[in-house]
Parts: structure tokens; C-alpha cells; sequence
């Protein structure tokens, strides 16, 4: 069976900005991409949607997406048997079969469906949240076994809890969405609490999404990849060195490749270091940084510059006005300026700044967040689901996140 694996398309990113239709042209291409390749099956690893609750533009365009789709014919009708808790629900699909779990982007407490819900119930996919989709197609079977996107602190809890095994005589395949530790520059529970030695055994396949750049990695008895997003969002510097894409397996021969999407904005990412250095120094090696970059450039790049190092004695970060720079190059690329120069005084802020934009978290994200931890420090700490609550206050449901916190209070 070919099985054709993207994730992370963030529809509805860049709404209002030039960058509006670029999360839809590229999942575009992934989808016409599977279906070139003739795949029998297409399986999504979370942020499908940039926002827990999209607006009717993102779902326009997210239908239109799936609209791909349907000009593709199965020689035969195919039946996804998806599987949670002993219950048992049957799909059918015509087309290329679609089978995909929610990711961070996602989440929303049991209180709440979510975008994923909605697309099961519109017949465009197979929705997975600790369940398993087994189908079978010219003979062959195949079994895939999701995870949706939970809050990091509680992944690996997550993970152990639902532990799952794989099914003999199958093909069988895990799909997350979770940051992994050997991954990231830093140790924290709060960013990643599953390591690569906690992936479950014994599977064909474990794919996880969340993670913006490509990547494989063959352990011991464990296939392990990242698809990466199909559209920039984060603007790292690994995704300025590998580009956009999904993968292909092939599970007769256990083959695995990478196809690059045909068409994508090229990404420059570059860092400038100074030492005491006045403003308008840094603005003209600014400049002349960027009139190099664009010299061999195609079409209108996105760059990113990071500036780090020291100003010159009494001089703020706050007296270095960029604003010309990116008035010049306007018209030439996209541009983002980072800039972390080294003053005691700023230091603590830009460290509790970086903290907070980790990620590109939503103010809400940030908010739960800051609330977890400050819960931690407290009698509290896991007396109640913190998401929970926290959700339901936001929604106006008071009156129930009263009650569910009665009900902690008793139990």
C-alpha cells in the first residue's frame, strides 16, 4: 500500500497579511501531491487548523482543500473501521481514505468538540484521539493508531496510559503530535516530556507531527519521522535548510522517501553578531546583509535576521529603529528582525519574552500556561483539569466550571 503522510498545514495562519493564501496553496500542493503519486491512503498528523476554533474563511478554504480529493476515484470502495473504547464505527470512503488526529493547534477540552469532529462528521476523514483505523485494500492491511495533541506536561502520562500495541499480520502505524525532547535546545516538562526511548515498539511507522522541519530517524526497532509543516510559521532556522514536503511509504517494500512540495516561498535565514555597536552601524550592515541576500534570491523570499551581541555604551534596544529597513525592502521580501543584544538590563525581559513566544503560542496558550504553573505553587496543583476549567471560563460556561469544580472538591 502507498501511504502518503503530511501534517501541520495551519489553515487560516497570516489572515490579513500578503502570507493569507500561502497555508492553503501548500497543503494544496501536499494533497495533488499524494494523488500523483497514486497513494491509497492519506494520513494527517495534527494543525490541520491554526486556531482552536477557526474562522468561516479557514473552514471555506479547509473544504476546498478536501474538494482535491474528491476528483480521485478509488478502483474500489474502501471501508475504515475505526475503533475507541470497544466501540466500532465504519467509513467509507470513494476516494483516497483520510485518517488524522488533532493537534496542539487544536485542543480543546472534553467539553468541547473540535475542528476535527466537524470533518469526521462531513465524511472528509477518519478522526483518531487515543483510537486505532484499521482498513484493508487489495489484500493488504494496515492499522493506524492515533494520539491527538495534548497539553505537553501530560504527554507522556497520556502515552502510557493508552499504550498501544501493535496488531499482527498488519502494517501497523502510530501517528502524534508532540514535541520530543531529543529535539529541543532545553529540558523543561512544560515544552516536552516524551523522549524517543518512550515511543512505543514493535511499529512499522511512528509519525509525529508538531515539529516544523522534516526529519527520520531509524532506532532500534523504531522508524521515527517528522513531516514537518507545509508552511512556514515559526520562521526557524532548520526550515530555512530543508523544505516543505510530505513523505511516501511504501508498505510492501518499507520504503520510505521525502517529495519537496514544487512550489514554495524560499525561506533565508541569517545572523548578524555586533560588539558595542552604535545604530547606525547596525542598520547599514543590516542593509548590506540584506542587498546580498536578495541579489540571488526567488520571487519574494521570506527573511529572517537575528541580531545578537552588545550596543554601544548608553544606547537602548529601544533607540534601534529598524523601521526604515523594513520600509526599503518591502517590496522585495518578507522580514522579520530578531534582535537579543546582551544589556543587564534587558536581559530578564527578553528571556521571559522568549519563554512566552515559544512557539508562537495564542495569548490563551500562554494564559493556561502561566496558570499551570501558578497552580503548581499552590494547594491545588492536579486537583482539577486545569484545561478543563480553563476552557470553560473562556466559553461563559460558568455555571458548569463551577460544577466540575464541586465534583473535584468532593471526590
Amino acid at each position: 500500500m502507498r501511504i502518503a503522510i503530511a501534517s501541520d498545514f495551519h489553515i487560516g495562519f497570516g489572515k490579513g497579511t500578503e502570507r493569507e493564501q500561502e497555508a492553503f496553496e501548500q497543503a494544496k500542493q501536499a494533497f495533488e501531491l499524494a494523488l500523483k503519486e497514486k497513494a491509497d491512503l492519506l494520513l494527517l498528523a495534527g494543525d490541520l487548523f491554526d486556531s482552536d476554533v477557526p474562522s468561516q474563511e479557514a473552514w471555506l478554504e479547509m473544504f476546498k482543500l478536501f474538494s482535491v480529493l474528491r476528483g480521485q476515484k478509488q478502483s474500489e470502495i474502501c471501508k475504515v473501521k475505526k475503533i475507541k473504547n470497544e466501540k466500532v464505527e465504519n467509513f467509507l470512503f470513494s476516494t483516497i481514505p483520510v485518517i488524522a488526529i488533532a493537534g496542539t493547534h487544536e485542543f480543546r477540552s472534553k467539553d468541547f468538540k473540535n475542528a476535527l469532529d466537524v470533518l469526521q462528521e462531513a465524511g472528509c476523514l477518519v478522526y483518531l484521539h487515543a483510537a486505532k483505523a484499521e482498513l484493508e485494500l487489495s489484500g493488504e492491511k494496515v492499522v493506524v493508531q492515533g494520539l491527538s495533541g495534548v497539553p505537553e506536561k501530560k504527554a507522556l502520562d497520556a502515552l502510557k496510559m493508552w499504550g498501544p500495541k501493535p496488531v499482527q499480520g498488519a502494517t501497523n502505524i502510530v501517528l502524534l503530535h508532540q514535541s520530543i525532547k531529543e529535539f529541543l535546545p532545553f529540558d523543561d516538562e512544560m515544552i516536552a516530556s516524551i523522549a524517543l526511548a518512550d515511543l512505543p515498539s514493535g511499529f512499522d511507522l511512528i509519525v509525529d507531527g508538531h515539529l516544523h522541519w522534516s526529519s527520520q530517524e531509524n532506532l532500534e526497532k523504531k522508524r521515527f519521522i517528522v513531516p514537518g509543516s507545509t508552511v512556514i510559521t515559526q520562521m526557524k532556522k532548520l526550515e530555512s535548510t530543508k523544505p516543505k514536503g510530505i513523505f511516501l511509504f511504501e508498505s510492501k517494500e518499507n520504503k520510505l522517501q521525502f517529495i519537496p512540495l514544487p512550489e514554495q516561498r524560499q525561506f533565508l535565514f541569517e545572523k548578524l553578531e555586533f560588539r558595542e555597536a552604535r545604530a547606525e552601524q547596525i542598520r547599514e550592515a543590516i542593509g548590506k546583509r540584506l542587498s546580498g541576500l536578495l541579489s540571488n534570491a526567488k520571487g519574494k523570499p521570506l527573511v529572517k535576521l537575528k541580531l545578537k551581541g552588545s550596543l554601544a555604551k548608553g544606547l537602548t534596544q529601544a533607540d534601534l529603529d529598524l523601521r526604515e529597513i523594513r520600509e526599503n525592502f518591502r517590496e522585495n521580501c518578507i522580514i522579520a528582525i530578531d534582535a537579543d543584544f546582551e544589556q543587564a538590563s534587558f536581559k530578564q525581559k527578553l528571556q521571559e519574552l522568549r519563554e512566552a513566544q515559544l512557539g508562537k503560542k495564542s495569548i490563551a496558550a500562554m494564559g493556561f500556561d502561566l496558570l499551570e504553573k501558578n497552580l503548581q505553587e499552590t494547594q491545588f496543583k492536579n486537583a482539577f483539569d486545569v484545561k478543563r476549567i480553563f476552557d470553560l471560563l473562556a466559553n461563559n460556561e460558568i455555571d458548569k466550571a463551577v460544577e466540575v469544580l464541586s465534583e473535584s472538591k468532593k471526590g
